[in-house]
């Protein structure tokens, strides 16, 4: 169970959705956006953004986390999976995957887009 109690799935879910809008729109966003988006204190971001993100990639799909950004435009250490901390190639392409998910995946009827990805989920991350 997470250090401040078990997880509001709604939050979840709507963290999702911020995600995949701002993804679907080529945009970065900062950890402290999200925590007032999401009403999140310091210490829940990183559990949130690890819950909104695990089903995504069970999915094999990009990791929209990758959007999540500090101050100084780079993603925190829990973004990078092997705990090595962040390579910058695999960051810049890790975004322009989820970007290029994302838009595809906003214009619901890109033939190339279905063909490639079959189901479309209704929920981001399902």
């Amino acid at each position: 169970m997470p250090a401040n109690g078990p997880l509001d799935e709604n939050r979840v879910i709507f963290l999702r959705g911020v995600l995949a809008a701002l993804a679907s729109s080529g945009q970065v966003v900062h950890y402290d956006e999200i925590r007032r988006l999401c009403r999140l204190n310091q210490e829940q971001v990183g559990e949130y953004l690890d819950a909104a993100r695990s089903s995504l990639l069970t999915a094999g799909q990009p990791d929209f986390c990758a959007i999540v950004v500090n101050d100084g435009g780079w993603p925190g250490d829990g973004w990078a999976k092997d705990g090595k901390g962040t390579d910058p190639r695999e960051w810049a392409k890790e975004l322009r995957n989820v970007h290029r998910f994302w838009k595809d995946r906003r214009a619901m009827d890109n033939r190339p887009f279905s063909d490639a990805h079959t189901d479309l989920p209704a929920v981001p991350g399902l």
